[in-house]
């Protein structure tokens, strides 16, 4: 997003993704401290953490008119986050790692991406998915709609089925 030209705050949690951020040239603060700066709030925090940080963290502080922006539909689809009505509520989700993300998008490259939009409070929620996909890259491979739900049952079903080894598993038994 930085290289993209869209100002950055990153809300990090200390420890070594913390050190990276700062690595990387970026000033981390606690999440709390950063969201009133921030018209796009996207979540990047594991599945299993992310429902307890946005209910400690971010709930309280998030105010109208703002995005809520996720690279994965787990916490939506399963109702562990459940944002206000006056907030747009999208996703970008990346066909890939991180890393992989970015080392296409240093090379002029980029990896498909799936969006949704969950909630349009503002009317612009597509606009901004859109836009946010296009500033990491994704558009220059491909940027496919889809729903919180869709996206999240594909991805858990390609992690355990074949990421993981599910079907070698099964075949063997």
């Amino acid at each position: 997003l930085r290289d993209s030209g869209a100002p950055v705050l990153v809300g990090q949690r200390p420890g070594p993704s913390c050190d990276q951020a700062q690595a990387d040239g970026f000033d981390p603060a606690p999440i709390s401290k950063v969201i009133a700066g921030a018209d796009l709030l996207i979540l990047t925090l594991p599945d299993e953490t992310a429902a307890e940080i946005y209910n400690k963290q971010i709930a309280t502080h998030i105010t109208p008119g703002q995005t809520l922006g996720f690279a994965h539909g787990f916490n939506i689809r399963y109702g562990l986050i459940t944002p206000p009505p006056d907030v747009d509520v999208i996703m970008v989700a990346p066909k890939g790692p991180g890393t992989l993300l970015r080392s296409t998008y240093v090379e002029g490259k980029g990896i498909p991406a799936l969006f949704a939009i969950h909630q349009d409070a503002s009317g612009n929620a597509k606009r901004i998915a859109l836009a946010w996909a296009t500033c990491i890259g994704a558009a220059r491979a491909g940027v496919v709609e889809t729903t919180f739900e869709i996206e999240t049952e594909t991805d858990l079903f390609g992690e355990q089925v074949v990421l993981c080894g599910g079907v070698s598993a099964l075949t063997k038994a």
